[in-house]
Formats: structure tokens, C-alpha cells, sequence
């Protein structure tokens, strides 16, 4: 019975992703972190632009994932919930809030820890960004059964790995690593969407009989 109700569980939780549609507006928010990084490499590193830049990632980062959880809502009631449903989904408790918020700061402090041993951490920060973000995917992946983002997982890690190796720096390799992500995710959901929409056409509208 435990299972039985496991396995509806992972289906709801996999229906949000049926479309791909997260997977193409976090390709874009990706691809935007890499124009950003790309911008900070190639500005001289006491300019005002550059201070600005690095000043407001937070607002810049927090932002983009607002704004990115909008669009997929926007685009599911476009084109999903009118060819296969909405689905209401629980909000998270205030518990889970605070799990998710004292994970990113253990993971955050333990940066700033390897970093401030040592400065040659700093070449190694695209490789614990493909970490961070491809245990993301793992998680998501172990939670939700899906395959594709295990996929992900493997090359968020092996893109962080191999741009380290590379010695391009931090702030360059970093811009790679999320323009290169952001590509990936792009396909993939791309890929998804197109797989959806042949299995799930648009409704065809009753002709009006007025």
C-alpha cells in the first residue's frame, strides 16, 4: 500500500517536468549567469561596473529565479494545463524552507572556507559549482525518478571538473561553465517539450454553435 501511494507521489512530482518548460527557462537563467560572469572577466577588476556587478549578484541571482519561476508558470498555462491538466501542488512548510536555506549556507560557508585556505581554491570554483549544481540534480533525480537529470548531474560535474583542470580561472571558467549548462539544459528541455507536445496536442476548439 506504502508503495502504491510512493509511486502516485513520483508521478505528481513528475508531472511538472513533463514539459521540459523548467528545464528551458533555467537553460536561460543559466546562459544569463554566463553573460554575467563573461562580463565580469572581461572588465578591468576595480572599475566601478565591475564593483557594481559583483555588488548585486545576490539581487541579480534571487531575481532571475523569481522571475524564472513566473515564466514556468506562465508557459504551463499557455501550453500544459490546457492539454493534459493542472495539477495544485502543496506549498512547501516553513520546515522545508529552513532546510533549504541552512543547506545553501553549509554549502556556501564551506566555500568560503576552501577559498580563504587557499588562493588557488579560487581555480577550482567551477568545479564546485558543477558539484553543487549537479547534486541538485541528483537530488531531483533520486526524488523524481526521472533519468534526464541524472544525465545532468553527470555532466554539470564533469563540465565543473574539466574546466578547473583547464586553468582558465574562476570568473571565465565560470561564465563557460554556465553558458555551457545553460546550452545543455536547453536541449534537454527542448528536446522534452518537443517529445510532449507530439504525445499531447493542443485541444481542439468546439465550434460555436450560437
Amino acid at each position: 500500500m506504502k508503495d502504491n501511494i510512493n509511486y502516485h507521489v513520483q508521478k505528481t512530482r513528475q508531472y511538472w517536468h513533463i514539459d521540459g518548460l523548467a528545464e528551458l527557462v533555467a537553460g536561460g537563467i543559466f546562459l544569463f549567469l554566463g553573460a554575467y560572469f563573461f562580463a565580469l572577466s572581461a572588465l578591468p577588476p576595480n572599475s566601478l561596473l565591475n564593483t557594481l556587478l559583483q555588488a548585486g549578484f545576490a539581487l541579480i541571482f534571487i531575481g532571475s529565479l523569481l522571475l524564472g519561476k513566473r515564466l514556468v508558470t506562465a508557459f504551463k498555462a499557455r501550453l500544459t494545463f490546457p492539454r493534459t491538466g493542472f495539477v495544485a501542488y502543496r506549498p512547501p512548510t516553513n520546515r522545508s524552507r529552513w532546510i533549504s536555506a541552512g543547506l545553501a549556507f553549509i554549502m556556501a560557508a564551506l566555500v568560503v572556507a576552501l577559498i580563504a585556505r587557499s588562493p588557488a581554491s579560487f581555480a577550482w570554483l567551477p568545479a564546485i559549482t558543477g558539484l553543487i549544481v549537479g547534486g541538485a540534480w541528483l537530488i531531483f533525480a533520486s526524488r523524481l525518478g526521472l533519468p534526464r537529470f541524472f544525465l545532468l548531474a553527470i555532466v554539470s560535474l564533469a563540465f565543473g571538473i574539466g574546466l578547473s583542470l583547464t586553468g582558465l580561472g574562476d570568473i571565465l571558467g565560470l561564465a563557460i561553465y554556465y553558458a555551457l549548462m545553460g546550452l545543455t539544459l536547453l536541449l534537454s528541455g527542448g528536446l522534452t517539450l518537443r517529445s510532449y507536445l507530439k504525445q499531447a496536442p493542443a485541444p481542439r476548439e468546439e465550434p460555436d454553435e450560437s
